[in-house]
């Protein structure tokens, strides 16, 4: 049976209070972060300095890195357009839950390369589940999200991720979506949308090891 939280976390940077936001109707209309109050969820933003630990902050390090081997050309549009639609297709192109843990919502992303050089980047969205509309919300806070750039590549698959601290005071429902771009030179290749999903076993940084989710009930 899944969790709800009609109110809908309340996220705020280094315990400093976001703006008041209303969301939704009728029911969905008490989701504020005025309300929460004594059912506060805190994502807090301690990404920083904490790179690459896999306790706290970004999950920098990649599962299996390109070569970077450079094409000598510039690819052609059909040779981009082929290559985007191939990613997207990808079942290496993923998204999941890795770390479900108490003060600690871990999401980690996995996208393969274009075959020539390309900017890979990664927009992760926490979403939250609402009863009252019977589906997950993005929770309408800054500190839900966080972009990851990958760096530029050729070849091989390259995972990173982001550690969202937070504490609880109510029983909730979360699970997150990760836009993942390719860009060449500044502009915009092609884009592709994953929801998290469970069995990526080879996910990096997973507390435990190998810990793959779709969703994480906390409180």
């Amino acid at each position: 049976m899944r969790s709800s939280l009609d109110h809908h976390p309340h996220y705020a940077p280094r315990a400093i209070l976001s703006p008041v936001a209303r969301v939704g109707r009728g029911r969905a209309a008490l989701a504020t972060i005025a309300l929460a109050g004594a059912l506060l969820v805190a994502l807090t933003s301690g990404r920083a300095g904490a790179a690459g630990s896999g306790q706290v902050g970004r999950q920098v390090a990649p599962a299996a890195p390109g070569r970077h081997r450079m094409s000598p050309a510039a690819p052609g549009r059909r040779q981009v357009a082929l290559a985007v639609a191939r990613a997207g297709r990808s079942g290496n192109l993923w998204a999941t839950v890795n770390i479900c843990a108490a003060g600690r919502f871990g999401v980690r992303g996995q996208m393969p390369t274009l075959g020539f050089p390309a900017s890979l980047s990664m927009r992760i969205r926490v979403e939250y589940w609402s009863s009252a509309r019977r589906r997950f919300i993005p929770i309408p806070s800054a500190t839900a999200t966080a972009t990851l750039g990958l760096g530029r590549h050729a070849t091989g698959l390259q995972q990173a991720g982001e550690v969202f601290p937070f504490s609880v005071r109510t029983r909730a429902l979360l699970d997150a979506t990760i836009t993942f771009t390719w860009t060449r030179d500044g502009r915009p290749l092609g884009s592709a949308v994953r929801r998290t999903t469970a069995g990526h076993r080879d996910a990096g940084y997973g507390s435990p090891p190998g810990y793959s989710a779709a969703q994480c009930s906390v409180g």
